[in-house]
């Protein structure tokens, strides 16, 4: 595969300033699709995302969903987890084949020109889920990682002008008893049993050797360092302190190799489950879920965001879905200057993705592994699936609610009066910056 071509992805957006601010300093990244460099380094400073050439940063972006869609088993679609699917390709045709054959449908189902569609829409930022089967040749995280192909992905994010969150979204002894774990195996990495502190110790060497191998690159935003932990498991508010100490060990573990980088802490439930360290810390960002569909939930997890403002610690709500009442989630959240990703870009039909279709599945028990190959190669092709207008439209309004955007930080720099268009909330700001005062001039949009 040529570095970049073709692959999986997820994850979030553009350099922006929440609406409500009253002064906005300094200067955001124009939005232009042009390659990250170090100077969009992000980095945690007061309650917010930096980028090193101190433009205020917010992402809003799309998750790339890596769920394995279009199979059939014994004459039946099969609702099965990846790692249902896993095990029966394993089964049928060893542990290379599997990797390969989930690695060319990932290679199809998302592209580069899927990537530059995102940034098009005004997204600055995509969330990639990694999945532990799948990225390590060996069972139980030995051995090295396989970087080829997530290389490839993140090289062509950022040529196309996107952050990137790296989410784990099934870790070793799985975080939940959802996505991330087999339908015949149950979540014990919080558990007290050996079995679970050898799982924590594989995550920990996991995201060790991610950290190691990414620490250079300036498009990563995040590591996501478990998705949606507890999610769907049984006395998961005992286990809610075990889930807080394994972070502290985890960031004390990435630190070891990485100073700097974004560490995202999801909460299993709401922002009341946030861990607080005694210990100082830094980068760190809170990560929430948001599937609401009524405006009382969307007032309620607003309410709790605002809560814990005082903690200087920005919130990036890793996956919303909202059937109804989207626009009044995407307002509140942006008002409040959160940081957000929509999931999915890509999905089938009637799963609320921004594209969705049914290509002929494949079939496990009479397709051979060229046949599952060919079905899951051009006919996941986006074009072969249907793009939501509305909701295109909706997201493509939002990537920019709220967002400060110039013309040209090296003209800002030079001093040379560049024209600005501030947007808060519906309100849009226009004048210019220059050595004087800058004068603003209010339109209603």
């Amino acid at each position: 595969m040529n570095t970049g071509t073709k692959f999986m992805a997820a994850g979030a957006t553009a350099g922006a300033v929440a609406a409500g601010i009253p002064v906005v300093y300094g200067l955001v990244r124009n939005m232009m699709p042009k390659p990250l460099d170090e100077n969009d380094r992000l980095r945690v400073e007061n309650g917010s995302f930096y980028a090193q050439n101190g433009a205020m940063i917010f992402l809003r972006g799309i998750n790339l969903n890596d769920e394995l869609f279009f199979f059939k088993k014994n004459g039946m679609d099969m609702p099965a987890k990846n790692y249902d699917i896993f095990d029966a390709f394993e089964e049928r045709f060893g542990r290379y084949g599997a990797r390969k054959l989930i690695q060319t449908y990932n290679e199809n189902f998302i592209s580069s020109a899927d990537l530059k569609s995102i940034k098009k829409l005004g997204a600055n930022c995509v969330r990639i889920p990694l999945r532990y089967r799948s990225l390590f040749r060996k069972e139980s995280c030995k051995g090295d990682i396989d970087f080829d192909y997530l290389d490839g992905v993140i090289e062509a994010c950022r040529k196309a002008g996107l952050y990137v969150i790296l989410d784990l979204h099934s870790a070793p002894g799985y975080q939940n008893n959802d996505s991330a774990c087999p339908s015949n195996s149950e979540s014990i990495l919080f558990d007290s049993s050996k079995a679970a502190f050898e799982a924590r110790n594989a995550v920990i060497r996991l995201w060790t050797q991610v950290a190691a191998h990414y620490k250079d690159e300036p498009s990563i935003a995040a590591f996501d360092l478990l998705n949606r932990p507890l999610n769907k498991t049984a006395l998961w508010q005992e286990k809610t302190d075990a889930l807080n100490k394994f972070y502290l060990r985890l960031y004390k573990a990435i630190r070891t190799v990485d100073s700097e980088r974004i560490l995202i802490m999801q909460s299993p439930h709401s922002t009341e489950e946030l861990p607080v360290f005694d210990s100082p810390v830094k980068n760190i960002a809170y990560g929430l879920y948001s599937h609401f569909n009524t405006t009382f939930e969307t007032d309620a997890l607003v309410e709790g965001i605002k809560k814990i403002k005082n903690r200087d610690i920005p919130v990036v709500i890793s996956k919303l879905r909202s059937e109804d009442n989207t626009e009044y989630l995407l307002t509140g959240l942006s008002d409040n200057g959160v940081s957000w990703l929509f999931g999915d870009f890509k999905g089938p039909e009637g799963c609320g993705c921004l594209y969705t279709g049914s290509p002929e599945p494949a079939d496990f028990d009479t397709d051979n592994f060229d046949a599952i190959t060919e079905k899951w190669t051009k006919p996941l092709a986006t074009k072969n699936f249907t793009l939501n207008k509305e909701l295109a439209k909706t997201l493509k309004n939002y990537f920019g609610y709220g967002c400060v955007s110039f013309s040209s930080s090296e003209k800002a720099e030079k001093k040379i009066p560049v024209r600005i268009k501030v947007r808060f909330g519906s309100n849009i700001v226009i004048g210019k910056n220059s050595d004087k005062k800058l004068k603003l001039k209010d339109k209603k949009s």
